[in-house]
């Protein structure tokens, strides 16, 4: 089945959602199949297959984690981190957040943690999770200048790493 087979089929399927408006509604088609076989190949060979399939990815970055970053995309989500607030040398958790994209201030967000860090909110300091990355800790992403300080109604957006200050 080529692209235009599978995008006619998948059409007929969502004309038979009672409640879908094809004009605003979206689906991602995905194969098991494939997707298995491209596990195993190589990011080189893998990019290749595709190509060969006709499969347009200039906006997509494959890895492990472009499925999930497409759906995640597609139902309009938010991934935020926030760490556990105390020394690195006695932890090394992370904790992943899902949010609706664009829709909670730094405020709601440290009430949905607890609500004695809501009630006690100071500041929140903030970067963004791929410029952190770039750096061997917090630290020192905050010493270069890649770390900002934001109010209560500050927008959480996709991506941030927060750490939330409060008395």
């Amino acid at each position: 089945m080529n692209r235009s087979e599978a995008l006619e089929q998948i059409t007929g399927y969502m004309r038979q959602i009672q409640y879908c408006d094809l004009g605003k509604d979206q689906c991602v088609l995905v194969s098991a199949k494939l997707e298995s076989e491209l596990a195993e190949l190589s990011l080189v060979e893998r990019e290749e297959y595709l190509r060969d399939l006709g499969v347009e990815f200039d906006d997509i970055e494959l890895c492990h984690c472009t499925l999930p970053l497409l759906i995640k995309d597609q139902l309009g989500l938010s991934l935020v981190y926030t760490g556990p607030g105390v020394p690195a040398e006695r932890t090394q958790t992370t904790k992943m957040h899902v949010l609706r994209s664009n829709e909670i201030s730094a405020l709601d967000f440290a009430g949905k943690l607890h609500k004695e860090i809501r009630d006690g909110f100071m500041f929140a300091e903030v970067t963004n999770c791929f410029d952190l990355v770039q750096f061997e800790s917090y630290g020192e992403a905050k010493d270069a200048g890649n770390v900002r300080m934001e109010g209560k109604e500050y927008v959480i957006r996709d991506g941030d790493v927060v750490f939330i200050k409060w008395k």
